[in-house]
């Protein structure tokens, strides 16, 4: 199981334990990191500018399972849960899509590809 996240800002390092080891893992311009508990997974935000523009996602041993940009006209805004103890990311768009500035995104695993969940509010 994933413990002790520990997001290492200035260093541009994410840590945590997992089993016996512990896991190190660079991250450039790190902004902010949330642990998926449901799915033993790390999500990482980093190159804000000022909003975040990479998600990178990691297995409990520290590998890069996905990679991604923000939605074209969007920017990453924060991790938060769903109600099933999932990690989703809020992204921002610039202007309103079907009504609303700000959408809730998964991970798909079987398409590796994030999609749209529904909007933030």
């Amino acid at each position: 199981m994933i413990e002790n996240l520990i997001c290492i800002k200035e260093k541009d390092l994410l840590q945590w334990a997992w089993g016996e080891s512990n896991i190190l893992v660079s991250m450039p311009f790190l902004d902010y990191a949330l642990v998926d508990l449901t799915h033993q997974l790390v999500f990482a935000l980093s190159e804000p500018k000022p909003l975040s523009t990479v998600l990178t996602i990691f297995n409990a041993q520290g590998e890069k399972l996905f990679w991604s940009a923000p939605p074209e006209g969007a920017f990453f805004c924060y991790l938060t849960f769903n109600l099933s103890k999932e990690v989703v990311v809020v992204c921002s768009y610039t202007e309103k899509q079907n009504g609303w500035l700000d959408w809730f995104f998964y991970w798909d695993r079987k398409r590796n590809a994030l999609s749209q969940l529904g909007p933030a509010y």
